[in-house]
């Protein structure tokens, strides 16, 4: 007859039934079976099938100093890109046992200092960050030392690795093609560009490349942006130059690009649209735009891979990895 379960099963009582050391049963637990045989593993595991016993994650944090969680904080998970950075992230965390644990910043740098502040006064064991801070004000509201990876945010002077866009190669580029198919009036769709030096750079980036250039800053703090779309509508009417309305998100392109469409504003030969994909959405809805190709998952999966190598205790330089974005 099986013994019957021992809700209140500890450490020791696996040792004894199992006529092994709790040092043995440690071993186990942590998965540290090098020296260990597999007469003595079979052992310690039908001890603790037979005591149902459940290791306290707790203890065996403090004695590992390891959760097996990383704390990953997105911009903004409205945002199709943040969601599918994170499901890169979890998908190789999780195939060596880590959880990726999602915060979300909400586009709001006073929540992401929150945020910081929180994740450092519990125990994970890393974080990647798609930031609005710089490498100061994380350190100052983190708190305490743990392997970071910054992702889809470009910073000076990073102390850490950084997986990144080419964000400014890939927004001159665009605008020179588009340029050269006669658009030279550019309308720029943004969130706020202050806020993000991958903005900036994609800002930059359209500058270098036309002359025409107008900014319109969307608010990602509301829903509602009929005035914005109502200054878009002004700024593509009174351009006597072919114009394109060049979307730094996605949720910008998705948002804008159906009413503009309804309306008549654009018909691809004197006003287009363009800008940073994450889905195929927008391609479905018009086949003949070109627009600016990023693969999140692919990102969020380089930075898991970068924070699995710390982890492992590998010294990691803070070299950035560049993710090419395609025109197409």
């Amino acid at each position: 007859m099986a013994q019957k379960a021992h809700k209140n099963a500890n450490i020791k009582d696996v040792a004894a039934l199992a006529g092994v050391s709790i040092a043995t049963v440690s071993r186990f637990l942590n998965g540290n079976l090098g020296r260990m045989s597999a007469a003595t593993a079979t052992k310690v595991q039908d001890a603790i099938t037979k005591l149902n016993y459940v290791p306290n994650s707790v203890a065996r944090q403090m004695i590992t100093r390891s959760s097996k969680m990383v704390a990953v904080i997105v911009a903004n998970i409205d945002d199709y890109f943040s969601t599918e950075l994170f499901k890169g992230i979890s998908s190789i965390l999780e195939s060596q046992g880590y959880i990726g644990v999602l915060f979300d910043a909400n586009s709001d740098i006073e929540r992401e200092k929150t945020l910081l502040q929180t994740i450092g006064s519990h125990m994970f064991d890393g974080l990647i960050l798609q930031s609005f801070s710089n490498p100061q004000t994380v350190r100052e509201n983190l708190h305490q030392q743990m392997p970071i990876v910054s992702v889809d945010r470009e910073m000076d002077a990073c102390p850490w690795p950084q997986v990144i866009s080419d964000n400014y190669d890939a927004a001159r580029e665009a605008t020179a093609y588009f340029e050269r198919q006669g658009f030279t009036h550019v309308v720029a769709l943004t969130s706020e560009v202050d806020l993000s030096r991958t903005r900036r750079e994609r800002i930059r980036g359209i500058q270098a490349a036309s002359s025409d250039v107008d900014v319109l800053e969307v608010s990602e703090a509301s829903y509602n942006h009929s005035d914005v779309y109502q200054q878009l509508t002004r700024l593509i009417q009174k351009s006597r130059e072919k114009t394109v309305v060049f979307a730094l998100k996605e949720r910008w392109l998705l948002e804008f690009f159906p009413n503009l469409i309804i309306q008549g504003l654009i018909d691809n030969q004197d006003v287009t649209a363009t800008g940073f994909a994450d889905t195929e959405f927008i391609r479905r809805m018009e086949p003949k735009l070109t627009l600016l190709t990023q693969n999140p998952f692919l990102m969020g999966a380089s930075s898991a891979e970068i924070m699995l190598r710390e982890l492992a205790g590998e010294t990691v330089p803070p070299e950035k990895t560049v993710i090419p974005v395609k025109l197409q």
